[in-house]
């Protein structure tokens, strides 16, 4: 350009001279006729002419140079607000991910570029399908989008099997989605479309690798079972301090004869145990109906309900029915006596026990009494 600027000005003297030696010839051929003044003057025109064309062609070059640098300046400009962009610019991009050793497709979104996308948006083309059918695009991220994802953040999660997808020829290998965010240094959203490829992994071969992620699940377990023992071995350690509750009850009365006076020394020391533990023990106290002296009562009481029944069961042929009879409905109403459940009901199931084992203390009397007539009897006899 200052190349055009030179000539323009070298030519203007051109412009000038013509003049000058217009001038000169007036001075010097003041004698010639007017035809040759004509010729002389039509001469100097056409060089003025020349020169002026010449102007004008380099004045026109300049301007041309100078809107050619403008725009230059321009792209250049253009090119480095692009490229500062790209520098800045969020860039987010969706893919499947099978981990190495793993039977599972993952689905991720992450944002590889170096600032925050924002109100991210995803379409597929066909429509993201699993084995499970079309219930992973009811997920939130993909049906209202994502609000935003910081520099170097992955959102993750599980699509499907592998085993279950592939086996199902019917569901597509390849997707294509298209990717529509904002920000960085432009305020336009940005557009991309990417596919997205699974048949580069259909076929692979895996070995089954454990790594730390299998480690922390063998060590969970271990700590889930030694809590286990740990309940279990405070609960027997409980168990021990209460008392240890014999479940069968023959293991007490199986060395009884049926000699007919050691059935009855069997029958009154159930009874008696019983009322004494009914009366002077409990004493109709209901403020001590709670654990764990309740289920100790209730335990005691059913022990020796089943004792009662065997011991029952074992009376001698000669001893009187109704006397065997008394003993099997204490027995039956002792168990339920042990079975009793109490409720936040105002009162009415205590009530209920206490009435249950005062008749059975009835009962028990009256069967000690006709316990003592029939020894009396029985001596009398003899």
């Amino acid at each position: 350009m200052e190349k055009e600027i030179i000539e323009v000005f070298a030519l203007l003297p051109f412009l000038f001279y013509p003049l000058y030696i217009f001038g000169w010839f007036l001075d010097v051929f003041e004698g010639f006729s007017k035809s040759s003044i004509d010729i002389i003057l039509a001469i100097v025109q056409i060089g003025t002419l020349i020169a002026l064309i010449i102007y004008v062609i380099k004045t026109w070059q300049i301007a041309s140079a100078s809107k050619k640098s403008t725009e230059v300046s321009e792209e250049i400009l253009k090119e480095m607000k692009e490229s500062r962009d790209l520098e800045v610019a969020p860039y987010v991009v969706a893919y499947f991910d099978i981990p190495y050793g793993k039977h599972v497709i993952y689905f991720v979104i992450k944002n590889i570029g170096k600032s925050v996308a924002k109100n991210v948006k995803l379409a597929f083309q066909p429509p993201l399908e699993n084995s499970k059918g079309g219930k992973i695009n009811n997920i939130s991220l993909l049906k209202d989008g994502i609000g935003s994802i910081p520099p170097g953040y992955e959102i993750r999660t599980f699509f499907d099997g592998v085993f279950s997808y592939f086996e199902m020829s019917e569901l597509p290998l390849t997707y294509n989605v298209k990717i529509s965010y904002s920000g960085g240094l432009r305020s336009d959203t940005r557009n991309i479309e990417q596919i997205m490829d699974l048949s580069a992994f259909k076929g692979l071969s895996f070995l089954d690798e454990k790594g730390i992620h299998e480690l922390v699940k063998e060590v969970e377990k271990l700590v889930e079972h030694n809590n286990n023992i740990r309940q279990k071995l405070e609960k027997v350690a409980d168990n021990l301090a209460d008392g240890v509750w014999l479940k069968n009850p023959d293991l007490l009365i199986t060395s009884l004869q049926l000699e007919p006076e050691l059935w009855k020394s069997g029958a009154l020391t159930k009874l008696i145990e019983f009322k004494t533990l009914w009366t002077s023990v409990y004493g109709g106290e209901d403020e001590k109906l709670v654990n764990p002296f309740l289920t100790d009562l209730k335990n005691k009481s059913a022990i020796i309900g089943s004792q009662l029944l065997i011991i029952a069961s074992s009376a001698p042929f000669d001893f009187p029915s109704e006397l065997v009879n008394h003993l099997v409905e204490i027995a039956v109403k002792l168990s339920e006596l042990g079975r009793a459940s109490f409720y936040m009901d105002g009162g009415e199931s205590v009530n209920t026990f206490n009435t249950l084992g005062n008749g059975i203390i009835t009962l028990i009397d009256e069967t000690i009494e006709q316990l003592k007539i029939q020894s009396t009897t029985s001596d009398n006899s003899e």
